[in-house]
Parts: C-alpha cells; structure tokens; sequence
C-alpha cells in the first residue's frame, strides 16, 4: 500500500494528478494520449522505476479505465480506506463531477 495525494487543475483544466507520499524523484513517461505514468528515477536519472504517480488529461469524462496500467498495490488518500488506482480514480471523478455540477449550478 502506498499514501497518495491528487492535485486536480479544476475542470477549465481538467486535469487530475496522484501522487505516492512522501514523493520521490520521478520522471514523466507517456502511457498515451491521456494518460501519463510518473516513475522513479533509477541510478542513471530515467524514469523506469516502479509508479509513482498518474496523470490524466480530460479527467471528468474519462473511461478508459482498461488504459490504466495493472498495479499489484493499493493506493490510499488521507482518511480513506486503501483502493487499487483506477477504483481511487473512478471515486474521485464521481466526487469531482458532483463538485463540477454544483459549481455549474451556481455560475
């Protein structure tokens, strides 16, 4: 199990980010179009280690969970209960989506 945090850009950006905690020296990869992975730097400073992040461009109408690379570990946000990642991301983008329609609502 690893701790995570999610940095999220807000839904003009639409961008969501999840980190391990504490964070280590990672590098970016592309996984694809939408999806990028954060891996820990190894001894020559290239990003092949294990995960240690996601980033995801176009996040409230993502599903394209099957993209999302299989990881033998859960992820846990402060005060919730550890989740394999894309179950941590499917909650946060309900949570997200509700927040982007209440704001909508209100504009």
């Amino acid at each position: 199990m690893v701790r995570a945090t999610v940095v999220w850009d807000g839904p003009e950006a639409n961008i969501i980010r999840v980190f391990v905690e504490p964070a280590l020296p990672s590098g970016a990869v592309a996984h694809d179009e939408e999806i990028t992975l954060y891996r820990a730097l190894d001894q020559n400073e290239e990003p092949t280690g294990p995960v240690t992040g996601i980033e995801i461009v176009g996040f409230l109408g993502f599903d394209r969970w099957d993209a999302l690379p299989k990881l033998d570990l859960l992820w846990q946000l402060p005060g919730q209960e550890p989740l394999p990642l894309d179950e941590l991301l499917k909650r946060e983008q309900r949570r997200l989506r509700q927040e982007a329609e209440r704001a909508a609502s209100l504009a």
